[in-house]
């Protein structure tokens, strides 16, 4: 088949054109192998070819990030209008959780529910050849007017026998580094791998919880490293996983293989450490010998209560000091996330994070507002709160990570009071004396300062 993969442009003022949309990679790679032709549209750092497009392909597939629903109802409806015959299927974090919510569409056919490999290849295998899609497991589909959900896929449990995925069919060189404010970026070949999936943590507002880790092996990842080097000229790679640190035996042996394969790749996880208990100095160290050029840790609340009983993160603020104590004695630049409006959280609550942050030798501090993506316990939460709580906002628009929008109330926790700390969360830290002065004094103030100015602008005025 012609196969037509396309990622929307979400409707969100966060900068999207970071990376190489890695589920479609993974995806396309594997429908390549089977003998498919793959194209894949980024609308995010693409021309809109969409029509044309359209024309072109025997089915189209989506990935759907929960901000890109109404974007994604925009695009179908044209591609619909153009082709009506035309089977689109949809994957990703939203028709995962709500597959039948994004079903209601009448441009939308089928969603691939979970990882897509496997059902990709039999699904494209069976529209294809016009076969009943009855016998597919892992998808939601329309049949008879109804919505039919047939029984879940197994999940990968071998990483390492996926095929390489198909770079070649994004615009590569079209894409920029996660945070380009604390670095200098001008001379850097980004590309973004994930060298796990799945999680067996419990965090509240992350929907990979509870699923179970599966990883590459070391010699797998660095495989890939070096090819991501040899076919594309990366020299920075940013791993997007969600817990690079689970198994820490596992972390050290990828770094010390790329020192031992000399691979010479510099390297981040922009997503954050997030089991900071796991993190030891002598990880670190190795970590910054291999080419870690900064880490971030997963800070969350400076409140216990908040941390373990609401969030559910299993870990301590006392972790997290030790965790940025021990990155500063190797030398690393280091951030920490922190998040306002955890259900029954109080401004005293949030006043202890603020503090926390402050407390911190960190360089830099991201705070955001919880947000309660579908397919999360905090959604799950809000949704069956009753007279407890209530969402504010409905459209999916306002659900990325960074919009500074407050989504729901719970409990005591009230709009005005988290927006009110939020803000003042940003000022404490960003405004302080010591750490204009350490700025000052740091050369990627002045090679970012132009972004530097409009991120102030957004998150700090």
């Amino acid at each position: 088949m012609k196969i037509l993969f396309v990622y929307p442009r979400p409707n969100i003022s966060f900068d999207t054109t970071h990376c190489v949309q890695l589920g479609l990679a993974h995806t396309a790679a594997v429908l390549e192998e089977a003998g498919h032709t793959v194209r894949v549209l980024d609308l995010n750092v693409q021309p809109d070819t969409l029509d044309e497009d359209t024309n072109w392909a025997d089915a189209i597939g989506f990935y759907v990030m929960t901000p890109a629903v109404n974007a994604t109802y925009v695009l179908t409806g044209r591609i619909k209008r153009i082709n009506p015959n035309v089977p689109v299927v949809v994957g990703g974090p939203f028709p995962s959780a709500l597959p039948e919510e994004i079903l209601k569409s009448p441009d939308i056919d089928i969603v691939i529910k979970g990882e897509g490999e496997l059902t990709a290849v039999e699904l494209f295998d069976f529209l294809e050849n016009r076969k009943s899609l009855d016998a597919v497991n892992g998808i939601f589909f329309k049949k008879d007017g109804k919505v039919q959900a047939n029984p879940e896929r197994q999940k990968i449990q071998n990483l390492d026998e996926l095929p390489f995925p198909a770079y070649h069919l994004f615009p590569f060189y079209n894409y920029n580094p996660t945070r380009p404010t604390w670095i200098d970026a001008r001379k850097l070949i980004p590309a973004t791998m994930m060298t796990q999936r799945g999680c067996p943590f419990e965090c509240n507002f992350c929907s990979s919880q509870r699923t179970g880790f599966r990883a590459m092996s070391p010699a797998r990842v660095v495989e890939h490293i070096t090819r991501l080097r040899d076919d594309f000229g990366v020299n920075f790679v940013e791993f997007q996983d969600d817990v690079f640190n689970l198994v820490p035996k596992r972390s050290e042996e990828v770094c010390s293989l790329l020192i031992q394969e000399q691979v010479d790749v510099n390297w981040s996880i922009p997503n954050g450490i997030s089991r900071v208990e796991n993190v030891t100095q002598h990880f670190l160290q190795i970590a910054k010998n291999s080419g870690c050029v900064d880490v971030w840790f997963a800070g969350e609340s400076g409140n216990d209560h908040i941390r373990n009983t609401i969030i559910k993160k299993r870990n301590t603020t006392k972790n997290v000091r030790d965790a940025v104590a021990a990155a500063k004695r190797v030398g690393f630049q280091t951030g920490a996330f922190f998040v306002f409006g955890h259900p029954g959280e109080t401004k005293e609550q949030m006043q202890e994070t603020i503090n926390f942050a402050c407390s911190m030798p960190l360089d830099r501090a991201q705070f955001t507002i919880a947000t309660p993506f579908p397919g999360t316990d905090l959604y799950r939460m809000i949704q069956n709160a009753g007279d407890k709580g209530k969402f504010l906002e409905t459209n999916w628009d306002y659900y990325g990570p960074y919009e500074a929008k407050v989504l729901f109330e719970y409990g005591g926790t009230k709009k005005e009071t988290v927006e009110e700390m939020y803000k003042k969360a940003f000022r404490s830290f960003y405004m302080r004396p010591s750490y204009i002065q350490k700025a000052l004094q740091r050369k990627a103030t002045y090679t970012n300062f132009p972004l530097l100015i409009k991120e102030a602008i957004r998150f700090v005025i």
